[in-house]
């Protein structure tokens, strides 16, 4: 007679199961060979004679590749499953750095759409993953450590890669970053995840395989969507031009600001996580306090005339940068019908990376026709509009899944 195992409780708000761990882990391996590479390439495209045009080319094929390709790459998610694109997307990456060793421009060029692809891939099938493995209270948790483990590699990949550049020669750097995606491959490859209720899905999936998705006619949807395109073009525009604004007015503050805005960005990430609503309800007042501070940072920094202004700033917005993706996108992952989560997910992401691209890209024209002031005054109305469609919001009692 077999003696009776004590039930164990497994807390039902805890982000930290060993399969989620796994899945933060190969994230931060997956984005320090991007980050490393977002400074590499730049460095070996100029050493091969690249003009600025050309690197510029060069490095945004990757962004542009995977914003187009997000929703397209949550229809074959969501028909295919997580776990076979989870690992082909790794066995990619292993492929592609590897190839990185042949120094031609136009193969720099080829490998950036092709990680761009990867990259579209990766990010669907991680998100849908911490959804998965993970209970549904400690899912705004999951996503918002998750968004950490891929900022993280941020705060070190372009250090590591600018110190052993003038140290070491440039192909043994890329060659350091091929035992990196290999470990990546290997923890993903361990990942065990069961295939839950896959006769179930299948039959749900064959029910309604004619039942077209509304994707960003879904009004549901499409708030956090716009929300999030708005404030990404706002974010990016700092990210892109607080550098060269302030050199411009004299004040050599920017690399405190950026290195306080990570500060806030890594602990709230991690602190804050819990405060992220998991009860599937548009979360109106804190993504308004979050489009507040957003916008109040931007007002500091085009008033900016001192370090402490500017380190107010970088507060306001590091806390606006650090929940309010997670948070918009922890709603969306309840509100989207489990069978399309991957496309819903997939045109959310796409949303927030158009807003990167062609927002900062629109602004920019604004500031090259005009000034930084009036760009960054343009970052206010974009603000200001974030807020109102809000407001709006609330008039209508908010929306639940």
């Amino acid at each position: 007679m077999t003696a009776t195992q004590p039930h164990v409780t497994v807390p039902q708000d805890r982000p930290f199961g060993s399969k989620a761990i796994q899945i933060y882990l190969v994230s931060l391996l997956f984005y320090t060979t991007s980050h490393i590479l977002l400074i590499l390439l730049p460095l070996n495209s100029h050493a091969l004679g690249a003009n600025p045009a050309q690197i510029g080319l060069i490095m945004g094929a990757y962004m542009f590749t995977s914003m187009f390709l997000r929703p397209v790459a949550g229809k074959i998610v969501d028909k295919f499953g997580t776990k076979r694109i989870f690992a082909a997307a790794l066995m990619m990456n292993v492929v592609v750095i590897s190839m990185y060793l042949i120094h031609e421009l136009w193969v720099f060029a080829l490998l950036r759409m092709v990680q761009g692809v990867i990259l579209a891939f990766f990010s669907m099938v991680s998100h849908l993953l911490i959804i998965q493995v993970l209970p549904e209270k400690a899912r705004g948790q999951g996503l918002s450590l998750f968004s950490l483990s891929s900022m993280l590699p941020y705060t070190y990949g372009p250090f590591l890669a600018l110190y052993f550049a003038d140290r070491v020669p440039m192909p043994y750097i890329f060659m350091t970053l091929i035992p990196i995606s290999l470990t990546t491959l290997l923890i993903g490859l361990n990942l065990r995840l069961p295939e839950l209720h896959r006769q179930d899905h299948l039959q749900t999936t064959n029910q309604h395989s004619s039942e077209p998705y509304n994707g960003w006619k879904d009004r549901k949807l499409l708030l956090p969507s716009v929300i999030m395109l708005l404030a990404s073009a706002v974010i990016g525009t700092i990210a892109a031009f607080l550098p060269l604004y302030l050199e411009k007015r004299g004040l050599p503050f920017a690399g405190l600001y950026f290195l306080t805005e990570t500060a806030v960005l890594i602990l709230l990430r991690f602190f804050g996580r819990k405060w992220i609503p998991t009860n599937g309800r548009f979360p109106i007042l804190m993504v308004a306090v979050l489009i507040s501070l957003m916008t109040t940072a931007v007002g500091l920094v085009r008033m900016a005339e001192s370090l402490p202004i500017i380190l107010l700033a970088a507060v306001c917005n590091g806390i606006a940068l650090s929940m309010l993706y997670p948070t918009l996108l922890t709603y969306v992952s309840f509100i989207v019908p489990e069978r399309f989560r991957g496309r819903g997910i997939g045109l959310f992401i796409a949303a927030a990376d158009f807003g990167t691209s062609a927002g900062t890209w629109g602004l920019s024209l604004i500031a090259n026709a005009y000034s930084y002031e009036v760009m960054f005054s343009g970052c206010i109305v974009i603000g200001a509009a974030a807020l109102l469609l809000i407001l709006l919001q609330s008039k209508k009692g908010g929306m639940r899944k």
